[in-house]
């Protein structure tokens, strides 16, 4: 499908550097293939989508985001989809060189063509790739994600584009500390000082220039980490600590993930409060936030819908707080009364008292406790009782198997030692007779077919009955007998893929994987409508492993539990009888998988 908006076909549009890079030889490939083939068969081709990260993956918030992102995108697209990511460096700048040689590394990444969906995440990177989209992907939809909807504004946009953005409100975040602490006099804000960190600390000062009569604003974003451990841990009495983002320290360091939050922490002799989901159990109180994991959802959401849908006009979704979230372990440490807290809150990581948490329950438990012990030995007896007959059943079970086993080959002996040689009697007899005029030229003939025919159903049933090939040469021979026989038998391809395995196997082992797998393969010729089965024979450690997959019509498992159920009851009877099991996957249209596992001592 293509992306590209609607237009004057006669205008052309101005070409990106990548797209003057694309080959002509594939245009040659396609022509070729075209005089080869005929008609052109349409593949689905995976979707590519280039990911712009201001800071790295690593770096806290953004790490969590753009994992759910990646994660969600992948699991609901119907096309496979291939990221391909790029860091700005930290969000610092870059020189005219060094902006030339990135926009030339994403050219070779895409080898000539454009991505289907750019995403940018954060705002550096929304910002670079504005003022360079002309030069990169001037017809590729735009995603820009996980920044401030005051900064989107802001970024020109075309038809196609879409923004998913948050709403930071800082005041709120200052009520909430006000709220919890009353007596709070000074709040500590932490920043880092890049680009991005400097103009968050001016919108906060901004914003919160109400605030500055009754609170003494700290701003630690001049401050190496190191510096401001000792900060947080000398701050005077009445204070509370603000942790808005930390990606380079003014030492220029950067800070990946929770590290700089833990490091303050640990060291802090006040609270912490936060924006982000992620960092609650890392070390903050809590409030109203902002949750990276549902902002990794919408993004995915906003990406699908670019890559399957026309093109539209910009569209901004904007996502305020969640509903406020505390960390139940900071509000004991640093004695912060649960009532004060919002009305709806929601509570995390809360340790209750058994008794306080069950006290109901104890006291009814304690009224039961001597019917509890009475049903106690009536199960126990009742279990002692069960297991018996359970293992008197599977020693039945075992003996009926092998009953059934010495039967088929005590018949398979006699129909090949007696029944067949006396059919290959009489089919030379006939010839015989046929080379003395006993017998006309077609009654003879008919004859002779006929009892060489039968001849070899008689050879097949003994062979079925019981496949000595199993005793001669190995459980994988005696595999690929079964397979070829399948081939020249139906209208059916049978391949085997056997993997490390030996040929002397015990023989119940043996026996019951070809058993398993004969059924199967009957299945298949019966019922599936196949026009290919491949058996597997594998090895894990002290495991074999049988699977026999089929392209097949497939079945719902729920809906047809029923069918081949005397079968299925046989193959997990040999298998139990060994301590494996067998399991059995298949849908309508997608085939069927029938997999036995059995532990085998031998490990590699």
């Amino acid at each position: 499908m293509s992306l590209q908006p609607p237009g004057n076909p006669r205008r052309r549009r101005p070409e990106s550097t990548f797209a003057r890079r694309a080959p002509a030889a594939g245009a040659l490939l396609a022509l070729l293939a075209l005089c080869l083939l005929g008609t052109p068969v349409e593949a689905a081709s995976p979707r590519r989508v280039l990911v712009l990260h201001s800071f790295g993956r690593d770096f806290a918030p953004y790490d969590t985001i753009t994992s759910v992102f990646r994660t969600s995108l992948a699991s609901r697209s119907r096309d496979t989809v291939i990221f391909r990511e790029a860091n700005l460096d930290a969000g610092s700048r870059m020189a005219p060189a060094a902006e030339h040689a990135f926009i030339n590394y994403l050219a070779a990444r895409f080898e000539g063509e454009a991505p289907d969906v750019v995403v940018t995440i954060g705002p550096p990177a929304a910002r670079f790739y504005a003022a360079h989209r002309d030069e990169m992907f001037p017809r590729t939809p735009w995603l820009m994600a996980a920044l401030d909807q005051r900064i989107a504004r802001a970024m020109a946009q075309r038809n196609g584009d879409r923004v998913v953005a948050g709403r930071v409100d800082f005041p709120v975040l200052v009520d909430n500390i006000l709220r919890l602490q009353p007596e709070t006099r000074n709040i500590a804000i932490v920043f880092g000082d890049s680009d991005s960190e400097r103009f968050w600390q001016a919108e906060l000062q901004r914003e919160l220039a109400a605030y500055n009569d009754r609170i003494n604003f700290i701003w630690l974003n001049k401050l190496s980490l190191e510096q401001m451990r000792h900060a947080v841990a000398t701050l005077p009495p009445d204070s509370a600590i603000f942790y808005g983002l930390m990606v380079v320290d003014a030492a220029g360091i950067p800070h990946e993930r929770q590290d700089a939050l833990a490091a303050l922490h640990s060291v802090a002799n006040a609270p912490i409060y936060g924006i982000y989901d992620s960092e609650l159990g890392s070390g903050i109180v809590g409030g109203p936030y902002t949750s990276t994991h549902v902002a990794g959802e919408d993004i995915a959401t906003a990406a699908l819908a670019m890559l399957d849908g026309p093109r539209l006009p910009p569209q901004m979704e904007v996502h305020d707080f969640e509903r406020p979230l505390y960390d139940w372990r900071e509000l004991q440490r640093w004695n912060i009364d649960e009532a004060r807290l919002p009305p709806g809150s929601k509570i995390a990581f809360r340790q209750p008292s058994l008794w306080v948490e069950h006290r109901s329950a104890a006291i009814a438990i304690t009224a039961i406790v001597l019917l509890q012990a009475a049903m106690i030995i009536a199960l126990l007896w009742q279990r002692g009782h069960r297991r018996r007959a359970e293992s008197e059943a599977r020693a039945l079970g075992g003996r009926l198997i092998t009953a059934h086993e010495d039967e088929r080959r005590r018949l398979a002996r006699e129909l090949h030692d007696d029944v067949t040689q006396r059919l290959a009697s009489l089919a030379i007899a006939a010839t015989r007779a046929q080379a003395h005029g006993v017998y006309g030229d077609g009654t003879a003939h008919a004859i002779r077919d006929g009892l060489v025919k039968l001849s070899e159903d008689v050879h097949g049933l003994s062979y079925r009955l019981h496949p000595s090939m199993i005793e001669d040469l190995g459980l994988v021979e005696a595999l690929r007998a079964e397979c070829e026989r399948i081939e020249r038998a139906e209208n059916l391809q049978a391949t085997l893929v056997a993997t490390d395995i030996p040929a002397k196997l015990p023989p119940e082992i043996a026996l019951c994987l070809f058993r398993i797998a004969q059924e199967a393969l009957r299945n298949v010729v019966r019922h599936a409508k196949a026009s290919r089965v491949e058996v597997s024979l594998t090895r894990a450690g002290g495991t074999l492993v049988l699977a026999v997959r089929d392209d097949g019509s497939g079945f719902a498992t729920a809906g047809d539990a029923g069918r081949g159920s005397l079968g299925l009851a046989s193959m997990r009877e040999r298998v139990r009888l060994l301590n494996g099991f067998v399991d059995i996957e298949s849908a309508p249209g997608r085939g069927t998988t029938v997999t036995a596992s059995v532990p085998w001592g031998t490990t590699p």
